[in-house]
């Protein structure tokens, strides 16, 4: 079927009442597990990072308010400041203002969320967007400044802010290193596997 447009082989499918099912698959891998795998590391390392400097931290906070529907990867809750931090992953970015819109419900839905957790007297309500990174992602959000314009506390002082929050900014953003799944895993003690040398024996 090599040279037959998309369009040709749905035509032959229709006429023989049957469909077709597209799977995208990248080194070996299909794509949607590799998304998911680099979700879940990043969304794993935020929850880490939250915890490790004092939040009180929920992952997969599902929600269904008035027709709203929908799951925040991240809400933790500042127990001194009482901020919520309303967090989304991306492994990777699709639809811009879908993502943003998203967001913006999550946000408007924050005291309900921290009210469903038994979480009170919450003073302030924050999105925080975490994006793996790649040069392609950082051109997209640098072309695209008017979408991004509320996340005013960005990389290193959304990370130190996080560490000590002073103050209400209006987003955080920062980018997380993706894993790579190719990459041979090295525990504490075992020494990396050598490369194949490309000369020979």
């Amino acid at each position: 079927m090599r040279g037959m447009t998309l369009g040709s082989i749905d035509r032959i499918a229709r006429a023989l009442g049957a469909s077709i099912h597209l799977q995208l698959r990248w080194q070996g891998e299909q794509l949607d597990r590799l998304i998911d795998a680099a979700h879940a590391a990043i969304q794993q390392s935020v929850a880490d990072l939250l915890s490790s400097t004092g939040w009180l931290v929920r992952v997969e906070v599902s929600f269904n308010h008035y027709g709203d529907r929908g799951r925040a990867d991240i809400v933790a809750l500042h127990p001194i400041t009482r901020i919520l931090l309303i967090v989304e992953i991306k492994s990777a970015l699709g639809d811009l203002q879908e993502t943003l819109g998203r967001l913006d419900v999550k946000v408007r839905l924050g005291r309900t969320l921290a009210h469903d957790l038994a979480w009170s007297d919450v003073q302030a309500v924050i999105p925080a967007l975490v994006i793996g990174d790649s040069r392609l992602v950082r051109r997209t959000i640098a072309g695209h400044a008017n979408l991004f314009e509320r996340y005013d506390m960005r990389g290193r002082s959304a990370l130190a802010w996080l560490r000590r929050p002073n103050g209400a900014p209006r987003g955080l953003l920062w980018f997380a290193k993706r894993p790579d799944s190719h990459q041979p895993t090295v525990r504490r003690g075992q020494r990396a596997p050598k490369r194949p040398s490309s000369h020979g024996p």
